[in-house]
């Protein structure tokens, strides 16, 4: 009977030690594409994105979503990393008559010595890019090798999405002349109130003439001109009306 205790006091220790082991690790979750809207990288918007290179971890910069077939490319500094590409370019690859690049890959190597390059932690990366309809685009990158965890794998650019302008809907023509006309007799009790217009006057009773046309279906024009009023008295009677 003891030594059955004994053997079940050391199955609750293992089992207690085993939960404790056994406590599930946290993991983190790594980011695999970072995109970029192509505003943010090329036109007069444009800012210098950073691009993070990291110690067997390369990355790729993708134009697929925009499009974009790749025509050249430079990098100041090539004494740290290399430029990889899924198609050739014209002026590096001697038998490539019509780059067909849509993807560029960056990786870091060991800092090799090259006479002349100043010693320079970060780098300019410069992308030359044609559309299908033959206009270019001009990417610029700012480059760094980075020692600490990688974040992503890959830059997409991305096309900017159109901005959804709200459309006010236009107003009947019934609905335009209603309201042209309380801003008309708001104008005229205005000019009244300021003693600048008098019901008693005969310009009173033309413009009253032009409303009376204006509202049977005359445009302004033809129902100012068949009043004998102008325009201009007519607009100034609108705008005294919205103040």
């Amino acid at each position: 009977m003891k030594k059955l205790k004994l053997v079940t006091a050391f199955q609750l220790w293992v089992a207690a030690f085993l939960a404790v082991c056994l406590v599930p690790v946290k993991t983190y979750a790594q980011q695999t594409v970072r995109t970029i809207k192509q505003s943010q990288v090329t036109g007069s918007t444009a800012k210098l994105q950073k691009i993070k290179v990291w110690n067997g971890s390369g990355v790729s910069i993708s134009f697929y979503e925009v499009k974009e077939m790749v025509k050249r490319v430079w990098i100041d500094d090539p004494s740290q990393v290399l430029i990889d590409t899924d198609g050739c370019l014209e002026g590096i690859d001697q038998n490539c008559q019509n780059s067909s690049a849509g993807l560029l890959h960056l990786r870091r190597i060991k800092k090799v010595p090259v006479p002349g390059l100043p010693q320079t932690s970060t780098t300019l990366l410069t992308v030359v890019t044609q559309t299908q309809d033959g206009s270019k685009h001009i990417y610029h990158f700012q480059v760094t090798p980075s020692n600490s965890r990688p974040e992503y794998s890959q830059v997409s650019i991305i096309k900017d999405q159109p901005s959804s302008l709200v459309t006010r809907p236009k107003l009947s023509p019934l609905v335009q002349t209603i309201n042209t006309t309380k801003h008309i007799r708001a104008g005229m009790r205005v000019a009244i109130s300021n003693g600048w217009l008098n019901q008693s006057d005969e310009l009173h009773n033309r413009i009253e003439q032009f409303l009376t046309h204006f509202q049977a279906g005359e445009q302004m024009p033809a129902a100012a001109l068949q009043a004998g009023v102008s325009l201009k008295l007519v607009n100034k009677l609108i705008e005294l009306g919205q103040i």
